[in-house]
């Protein structure tokens, strides 16, 4: 395959997407919004392992989770760690979408690095505050200090955000229905007509495929999905109300949502209701020792691409 075949409008975008979260779908956006199409690659277990640590979710749960994102076009499983222009060439994929931080591989060379010289990769803002490594800490000690208690305050100050997470297909047109509940009044955000409706509430902590199956099987029947998320303290949660929401948005079988809702229904049983039923948390406890070290080498190797971006700085 010849340059001359890449596409511009193509875009290629790789990474682990472990506890996906609304950073990993803030990427992924905006790589949608460079282009037409968007490719998602994801990483093994086994590359994933040797270069950063043990996954919490293996790769048919990782991939299902991306499969579900409204911005994806195609993924493809089994992409290096290190990004090869090769396997963008094959998808005919002119660049690469990262955030601007850097990142490396278990000998400590940046992962883009070989697309960064050829004039391949496209840098876009990395989600402040979040991160794989941030959420493993609070399952190893659960804390409610990140819990969001004005939920009117909250929306002010991330329209933008919500607005953009509330846009369709392209990334850019809004689409999604979005109503917060502030003193206990429902207020709209972002007004949508709705046909006949299917409501689904939770708190949607840690979005998974337990969740997303669910979606998924109430979206087969036809009807539109609204979805109420539980306001922070309903139940215990490692992710606040705005990640929690954030992550319900990005999802393909999503039409509209109501922030911080505040009454508690029965739950749905699937193949993956395992994950639902503290699942995640059980994953890190049953091997906290791994987990300890995982975020002891991470926090080794942040020291290090800190100083290598300090350096493609100057």
């Amino acid at each position: 395959m010849t340059m001359t075949e890449l596409k511009e409008d193509r875009i290629w975008i790789d990474g682990c997407f472990d506890f996906f979260h609304h950073g990993h779908a803030n990427a992924i956006l905006q790589a949608k919004q460079l282009g037409s199409e968007l490719y998602i690659g994801i990483h093994t277990d086994e590359e994933i392992k040797l270069n950063k640590g043990p996954t919490v979710m293996n790769l048919k749960e990782r991939q299902y989770t991306i499969d579900a994102n409204k911005w994806s076009t195609k993924t493809i499983i089994n992409a290096p760690y290190v990004t090869q222009p090769s396997w963008m060439d094959e998808y005919q994929c002119k660049y690469v979408v990262h955030g601007d931080d850097i990142t490396t591989d278990s000998d400590g060379n940046d992962c883009y690095g070989i697309v960064r010289d050829q004039g391949r990769l496209k840098l876009v803002k990395r989600t402040e505050g979040v991160s794989t490594t941030d959420l493993i800490n609070r399952l190893l000690v659960p804390t409610t200090k990140h819990y969001i208690k004005d939920v009117g305050g909250m929306i002010d100050e991330n329209k933008v955000l919500i607005k953009n997470f509330a846009s369709g297909v392209d990334g850019k047109e809004l689409y999604d229905g979005v109503w917060f509940v502030d003193n206990d009044e429902v207020k709209e955000l972002y007004y949508k007509e709705m046909g006949p409706v299917v409501y689904v509430e939770g708190s949607f902590d840690l979005f998974n495929p337990y969740h997303i199956s669910v979606l998924e099987e109430l979206k087969l029947k036809g009807l539109e999905i609204l979805v109420g998320v539980y306001r922070d303290g309903v139940e215990q949660t490692s992710m606040d109300l705005l990640q929690r929401s954030l992550c319900v948005l990005q999802c393909k079988y999503v039409d509209a949502v109501v922030i911080g809702r505040f009454n508690v229904s029965e739950g749905f049983v699937n193949e993956f209701d395992e994950l639902n039923q503290n699942g995640i948390s059980k994953r890190i406890q049953d091997h906290y020792e791994l987990y300890v070290e995982r975020q002891r080498k991470k926090g080794v190797k942040h020291e290090l691409e800190q100083e290598l971006e300090k350096n493609s700085n100057r």
